[in-house]
């Protein structure tokens, strides 16, 4: 991996683990509805304009309803859930659970597209299903008392990226990504607009609110995805997966020096096993990682 490449993806961990911690931070002022819809509707519109300089319209325009579909059950309420999730969870353990979705993403493959596990994605697949259980054996990171219902709440919307990831391979293999992304986040931030608007907080919303909503919205969502989509054309969709394992990282210590979230040894032994049962699901380490490696290379 080219040095400016690693770059990258460590500044796309930061922008991604980062938007957990702002996103625990300005859900209690927002609410979880106007929060999600502000925050996609900024990426939206973000990369429209880019969307547009690259002739993507017409693609949009030929996909309609495997966009709709794309964009409300699995693009706005996985993250509705996520900011549901974010006012009783730390951000950290909301990024370890989220870090679940290639697991779901792997176990839908497999039974609705006859897509072969093997052995060891399936051993990877109980690792982490048991670090999920040792995460919610007791209440070490709750921040409330519906700390339980928030990890179904998160554990619900991995599922429904996983079912989203089997929807796009489905009805939109082919279009470009930059179509996918745009088109489903417009769908969602129409969807969330009469919730949003029936949910707006009644009291001023303070400024680091919103200069934490615009990082959400610009930063981790918009330019986020640029960087992941140079990622996924320069260095292949295994390589650039792994920033699913550095966000968990970056979500739990700025956590710690932002917000003052403490952080357990069983969420950190945890947190250990999810990632390492994603990192074997996903092939990125095991017998089949040398060639997973070498068939996402790109040429």
């Amino acid at each position: 991996m080219r040095t400016r490449d690693l770059v990258e993806l460590l500044l796309l961990s930061l922008l991604w683990g980062a938007a957990y911690l702002f996103m625990r931070s300005a859900v209690p002022a927002f609410g979880p509805a106007p929060l999600v819809a502000l925050r996609l509707g900024l990426a939206a519109f973000m990369l429209l304009p880019l969307l547009l300089w690259r002739g993507g319209l017409p693609t949009m325009r030929a996909h309609p309803w495997a966009l709709l579909v794309l964009g409300i059950p699995f693009t706005a309420l996985p993250f509705l859930m996520l900011a549901y999730a974010s006012q009783h969870l730390t951000a950290g353990l909301v990024s370890v659970l989220n870090a679940t979705s290639p697991l779901f993403a792997a176990l839908v493959a497999h039974q609705f597209a006859k897509e072969h596990l093997g052995r060891w994605r399936v051993l990877g697949l109980l690792i982490g299903l048991l670090g999920v259980v040792g995460l919610m054996w007791g209440s070490a990171s709750f921040k409330t008392g519906d700390g339980r219902l928030a990890v179904a709440a998160v554990l619900a919307g991995s599922v429904a990226w996983g079912f989203g990831s089997h929807h796009t391979r489905k009805h939109l293999a082919g279009a470009d990504a930059m179509v996918i992304t745009v088109g489903s986040l417009l769908a969602a931030t129409a969807v969330l607009a009469p919730f949003a608007w029936a949910g707006w907080p009644v009291q001023s919303l303070p400024p680091r609110a919103w200069a934490e909503l615009v990082f959400l919205g610009v930063a981790s969502s918009g330019l986020g995805f640029l960087i992941y989509f140079r990622l996924l054309r320069r260095i292949g969709p295994v390589r650039a997966m792994s920033v699913t394992f550095l966000n968990p990282v970056v979500a739990v210590i700025s956590g710690a020096l932002y917000l003052g979230e403490g952080v357990s040894l069983q969420m950190l032994a945890g947190g250990a096993v999810v990632l390492l049962g994603t990192a074997l699901t996903l092939g990125l380490i095991g017998p089949d990682a040398r060639r997973a490696a070498a068939v996402a290379a790109p040429p």
